[in-house]
């Protein structure tokens, strides 16, 4: 019976340690934010260029993304100044855009690129800037529920 009982016990432990490893959630985490990735999305890409880090996440379908940059100015820039730059660059590159929207300290845009249909958030504060792009509900559900800026006037209020 005790032997009965061990191979149970030892059993549920594997059973527990599995299920904690299975909802373990990825999670991307630097000096400006930190973002819990719910099952079923992952860190697709990430990039460094210069004083630009660019970070996408996908869901499994890739119908549901979020583009995170944060840019390092090197100069103060309001937000609607980096918008238009990041704005008119995408123009050049194909992109349909919309006219800025101001949405508290930030601004919003509208965008279109081939099947992709999304929104991009601007917003900046002293000597940097942030650049969200999202694809999808699911891109802007994540962003709501699952991303914790470190310093909230660096990134949009909502999604």
């Amino acid at each position: 019976m005790k032997r009965f009982f061990a191979l149970c016990g030892g059993s549920l432990l594997v059973v527990l340690l599995l299920l904690a490893v299975a909802v373990r959630a990825e999670a991307i985490k630097n000096q400006y934010f930190t973002l819990e990735l719910p099952s079923g999305w992952h860190l697709e890409s990430f990039q460094k260029v210069l004083d630009v880090s660019i970070f996408v996440v996908a869901d499994s379908s890739r119908k549901n993304l979020a583009n995170i940059t944060v840019i390092s100015l090197g100069k103060h820039l309001p937000a609607k100044d980096v918008c238009t730059i990041i704005c008119n660059a995408q123009k050049v590159n194909g992109a349909h855009i919309g006219e800025p929207v101001a949405a508290g300290e930030s601004y919003v845009v509208e965008f279109s690129q081939g099947k992709a249909h999304g929104f991009q958030y601007f917003t900046a504060t002293g000597t940097l800037a942030s650049a969200v792009s999202v694809i999808g509900d699911g891109g802007k559900e994540l962003m709501q529920k699952h991303f914790k800026p470190v310093d909230p006037k660096l990134f949009p209020a909502s999604y």
